[in-house]
C-alpha cells in the first residue's frame, strides 16, 4: 500500500481553504435582521418603494420589510384618505442592528401627509413568523 503525503503548499491550501469557511459562515452568522413597519389609516393604502425598487405590488395599509442595518431611501405613494388624492412621501431611514422601526403615516386636513417615527422594537429569533412579539418590550 502506497500512502501519498500531500506536499507543505497543498497542506496550506487546504487550510486556507477551511479558514475562508469558517469566517465567511461566522460572518454570516452574526448579520441581524432588520426591519421597517409602515402603517396607513384603515381607509387608506399605499405602495412602497425601497431603494427605488417596487416592494408592494399591491396596495396595502401595513407593510413590514426586513434587511440588513443602513440606510434605506424610501417612497411611498400614499392615498389621502381626506381628500382622495395621491401623494408620494420621500424619506431616508437609518436602520440599526436588531431593531424594526415602526412608522405611521399622517394625514392632515391642511396639509401633504409626512411619515412619522412611533417606536423601535428588539428584533427576536423568530422575527417574522410571531407577531405577537411585536406588541411587548419597546424600546423607546
Amino acid at each position: 500500500m502506497m500512502v501519498v503525503i500531500p506536499s507543505a503548499k497543498e497542506r496550506d491550501m487546504r487550510w486556507l481553504v477551511l479558514i475562508m469557511m469558517f469566517v465567511t459562515s461566522a460572518h454570516e452568522a452574526s448579520a441581524y435582521i432588520s426591519g421597517i413597519s409602515i402603517q396607513t389609516e384603515k381607509n387608506s393604502t399605499m405602495q412602497l418603494y425601497v431603494n427605488g425598487k417596487l416592494r408592494t405590488s399591491v396596495a396595502k395599509s401595513f407593510v413590514r420589510i426586513k434587511g440588513n442595518p443602513g440606510v434605506y431611501h424610501i417612497t411611498i405613494k400614499v392615498l389621502n384618505p381626506h381628500d382622495k388624492e395621491w401623494y408620494m412621501l420621500h424619506k431616508t431611514v437609518r436602520v440599526d442592528k436588531g431593531y424594526e422601526f415602526y412608522y405611521i403615516v399622517n394625514f392632515t386636513k391642511s396639509r401633504q401627509p409626512f411619515l412619522e417615527l412611533v417606536m423601535r422594537y428588539p428584533v427576536y429569533s423568530n422575527f417574522f413568523l410571531n407577531t405577537s412579539l411585536y406588541s411587548k418590550h419597546p424600546v423607546g
